[in-house]
């Protein structure tokens, strides 16, 4: 059984506290959300959990194990990939109110990432939501928005076994956060690092599962028994597949 990671947090505040009435006595740069009443209150910092967040500048909602510099280069790949995300979706949506001869460039489109008859109605509007939702998970800082971790490779080992060559991963127990390999050699790449967020935003927002076929899971990027998994995986799988969902998002 897998642990849990033990919730022992950094704390970083860009604000100035009071040590004796333990609020903060300078206000949150973030303004008012007034779509969901996020920030309202002014002097809350690291959306008011201390304890599960760091929030080294009042702008970033983050779990633990990040340096400044590692969570600027991840959240600008989890931000690529909302973008990727959110334009693949208005585009399915524009091509189904058009019609004609762009609904059927669109139909084209997801069949070839989804497979031949894939493309219904249904299919289109359910992944057009899916994609959306994915997106909103990512862009996500208000309270209770899943934490991502950074941790090292060993670390990552010590805490879960055979999880090194892992660039991201969501803990199958214990609360739901996703994991991400700061060692990793494709961490440093933006459009690998977009891929992963993408890809794990689908299993934390969505619950979707990492497809496998006669034994071997559906990873584009994965070995290639898993690469091969990927390009010939069947309809029905590919449909709620994180790969393949991100394959035709990027």
């Amino acid at each position: 059984m897998r642990k849990v990671i033990p919730v022992v947090l950094a704390i970083a505040f860009a604000g100035v506290a009071s040590p004796a009435s333990a609020v903060f006595l300078s206000t949150d740069p973030v303004r008012p959300d007034t779509n969901n009443g996020t920030n309202f209150n002014r002097y809350w910092y690291a959306n008011n959990n201390p304890y599960r967040f760091t929030d080294p500048d009042g702008r970033f909602s983050r779990g633990d194990g990040w340096t400044d510099r590692q969570w600027r280069q991840f959240d600008r790949s989890q931000q690529s990939a909302a973008n990727s995300l959110e334009r693949a979706a208005n585009r399915l949506t524009s091509a189904m109110d058009a019609g004609g001869r762009q609904l059927q460039r669109a139909e084209r489109s997801f069949e070839r990432s989804f497979g031949a008859g894939s493309a219904t109605q249904e299919n289109m509007t359910k992944m057009a939501a899916n994609m959306g939702t994915m997106a909103a998970a990512l862009r996500d800082t208000r309270p209770g928005a899943v934490p991502a971790h950074g941790m090292t490779g060993t670390q990552i080992d010590g805490q879960y076994g055979g999880g090194s060559t892992t660039l991201a991963g969501v803990p199958t127990t214990g609360p739901t956060m996703v994991i991400v390999n700061t060692t990793h050699a494709s961490f440093g790449h933006t459009g690998r690092l977009a891929w992963a967020a993408g890809h794990e935003s689908s299993h934390t927002a969505l619950g979707f599962k990492d497809q496998v076929f006669n034994g071997d899971r559906a990873y584009k990027f994965g070995t290639p028994q898993q690469q091969d998994v990927f390009r010939t995986l069947p309809g029905s799988q590919r449909i709620i597949s994180p790969d393949h969902i991100m394959d035709h998002a990027r």
